[in-house]
């Protein structure tokens, strides 16, 4: 059975339509999302309302900072939670419309385990705050050896935005390098991150989201209308500037 795995859409609802159309072209019924789906971009309600069926939703820190407090998130970015929240409870919207959305939030799991995967938004040590990137294949090998006691198989992961593969032996591969399919090896663990399909950080502005059959991981690049997106946020007083600016360049 395939499934597509999302992450990070950060309410970006036109590179998630491309992103979702593109799953459907391929007759893949299952998705599940890493988290999230909110957060710096303009349109949460719209992105919560098409990610409602899928067969998994998992929480990431944005969600987490909606329904709790953003404590560690700096002051751009709290503004950013604090008009979502704003958002989320529209007067001008159904009241059971509103209260979807946030019973939509309060259910989100931060683990998911199945035969075949373990899912989370950030890593399985700390599943909403714990940053995965390249890097730490060189400074941080102690971190990346205990993540990978963590799970049994192979870990889908998203949070820094940056797709890949992090391999037992402590090694990152760039899926352009290994013409974006990477095959599981028999008693070898995997660690993959989705990258983002709403605001890419690898120097790659289109949308990013993999897909999996249980022995392969596919990983696809897409093309949405990014500046779109970019009006919609640089019309919006509480949302800042460099928010738009950051998806033509995918950092």
């Amino acid at each position: 059975m395939q499934i597509a795995i999302v992450s990070d859409i950060h309410a970006n609802v036109e590179a998630l339509e491309v992103v979702l159309a593109d799953i459907k072209r391929r007759m893949i019924k299952n998705v599940v999302c890493l988290g999230d789906i909110i957060g710096y971009g303009p349109n949460p309600r719209e992105c919560l309302q098409l990610l409602m069926d899928c067969k998994m939703v998992l929480m990431g820190n944005h969600e987490e900072a909606v329904l709790y407090y953003g404590e560690d998130f700096n002051p751009k970015a709290r503004e950013a939670i604090d008009w979502t929240r704003d958002q989320l409870n529209r007067p001008d919207r159904p009241k059971e419309e509103n209260y979807d959305l946030w019973n939509f939030l309060g259910v989100m799991e931060q683990i998911i385990e199945t035969e075949e995967a373990m899912f989370v938004h950030a890593s399985p040590r700390d599943p909403t705050k714990e940053y995965v990137t390249p890097d730490d294949t060189r400074k941080n090998k102690d971190k990346l050896r205990d993540i990978f006691t963590r799970f049994e198989r192979v870990c889908f992961i998203g949070h820094s935005h940056i797709p890949g593969v992090y391999t037992q032996e402590l090694r990152y591969i760039d899926p352009k390098t290994i013409g974006n399919e990477y095959r599981l090896e028999d008693g070898r663990k995997a660690l993959i991150n989705a990258g983002a399909v709403g605001q890419p950080r690898d120097g790659d502005p289109r949308a990013s989201y993999v897909t999996f059959d249980g022995s392969a991981v596919k990983f696809h690049r897409l093309e949405y209308d990014y500046k779109k997106t970019a009006d919609k946020i640089y019309k919006e007083p509480r949302l800042p500037n460099y928010l738009g600016d950051r998806l033509a360049v995918g950092r």
